[in-house]
C-alpha cells in the first residue's frame, strides 16, 4: 500500500489481512489509510471477490455498498470462516478446525508459528474454496508450507542458543512474532530489535517499546535510516525499561554480538529482529 502503489492493480480477487497505521511518512493517519484501502477494494468487479479480516477495526467501512462478493474471516469476530479447537505443538505450529459459516469444513495444521499465521491461514482456506480446490489439496498445502526468508526463520544454534530471524518493523509485527515465540521452548527470550526509518519510529513509539517488552530481555540497534527527526534507539531503549524489561543499546552490531555472547545461555532462545541488516548479527555469532 505504501505510496498507494496497490491502486495500480486491477484485480478480479483481493485478500486485505489487516490495515495498521504504517508509512506515516506518506499516509496522513489510519484513517487516510483506511480510505486508500477502500479505493483499492472499489477496483474489483461486480462479479470479483473481496476476501477480508473481519478482527480488522472498522472494516465495514471497507465493504459498505460494494458490488462485488465479500468473504469475511476472523479469529475474535463472527465471520464466514472462523478457527475453533487451536492447540500448537512445541514449536508454536498450530492445529485448528475450520467453520465455514458455522460448519465444520476440516481440520488444519501449520509448520509456521503463531496465531497470526492460524489468521492468515483461513484467508487462504476461504481462497481455496473460492477457486474449487479440494480440501485435500488444501490441507497438504498448507501444512506443507513451513514459511519465508526472515519470517520466524530458524538459523541455528550456538552453545546453545537458538536463533531465529524475523523481518518484523512494526508494532503490530513484532507483537505477533514474540506471542509466537512464547509457544517456542526456550528459557530466556532475548530479541535484538533494529527500528528501520526515524520515521515510523518517532511516530510510533510507544507502541514499539509496548510490544518489544513482550521480550525478556531487549537489545536495540541504531536505527536502520539516514535522517534523524530528533529521535533515537535511546530514546526506545528509555521506554521499554520504564516498561520493566531489560534492555541495552550498542551502537555497532560488534559491541551487541559480544554482550550476547557474554549474556545468553544454553536454552536461551534469540531472535534478531527488523527491515534492515540486523540478520547480520545472528549470523556473525554462528560464525563464531
Amino acid at each position: 500500500e505504501y505510496t498507494n502503489s496497490f491502486l495500480s492493480f486491477f484485480p478480479k480477487i483481493s485478500i486485505i489481512l489487516n490495515m495498521d497505521a504504517d508509512h506515516l511518512d506518506f499516509f496522513k493517519d489510519i484513517d487516510d489509510i483506511r480510505h486508500s484501502f477502500r479505493r483499492f477494494a472499489e477496483l474489483l468487479p461486480a462479479d470479483g471477490t473481496l476476501i477480508i479480516n473481519a478482527d480488522t477495526p472498522k472494516y465495514e467501512d471497507i465493504i459498505r455498498n460494494l458490488p462485488c462478493n465479500v468473504i469475511t474471516y476472523g479469529l475474535e469476530h463472527d465471520a464466514d470462516y472462523q478457527a475453533a479447537d487451536i492447540t500448537y505443538d512445541k514449536y508454536g505450529h498450530a492445529s485448528f478446525s475450520v467453520l465455514r459459516n458455522g460448519v465444520k469444513v476440516g481440520s488444519y495444521y501449520l509448520k509456521v508459528p503463531g496465531i497470526h499465521n492460524v489468521s492468515n491461514a483461513l484467508a487462504a482456506i476461504a481462497l481455496g474454496h473460492l477457486l474449487g480446490l479440494s480440501e485435500e489439496v488444501i490441507i497438504k498445502g498448507l501444512g506443507s508450507f513451513t514459511g519465508t526468508d526472515r519470517r520466524f526463520q530458524y538459523k541455528g544454534e550456538v552453545a546453545g542458543v537458538t536463533i531465529i530471524d524475523d523481518y518484523a518493523h512494526h508494532p503490530t509485527e513484532i507483537e505477533a512474532t514474540l506471542h509466537a515465540a512464547h509457544n517456542y521452548p526456550h528459557k530466556k527470550l532475548w530479541c535484538v530489535f533494529q527500528p528501520h526509518t526515524y520515521t515510523r519510529t518517532k511516530a510510533l513509539l510507544p507502541e514499539f517499546a509496548k510490544a518489544l517488552s513482550l521480550a525478556d530481555h531487549v537489545v536495540v540497534a541504531d536505527i536502520y535510516a539516514t535522517d534523524t527527526l530528533g529521535i533515537s534507539s535511546e530514546d526506545l531503549q528509555k521506554r521499554i525499561q520504564e516498561l520493566g524489561t531489560p534492555c541495552e543499546y550498542f551502537p555497532t552490531f560488534d559491541e551487541i554480538e559480544n554482550y550476547l555472547l557474554s549474556n545468553c545461555q544454553e536454552g536461551d532462545l534469540l531472535i534478531t529482529m527488523g527491515a534492515g541488516d540486523v540478520v547480520n548479527i545472528g549470523e556473525h555469532l554462528l560464525g563464531k
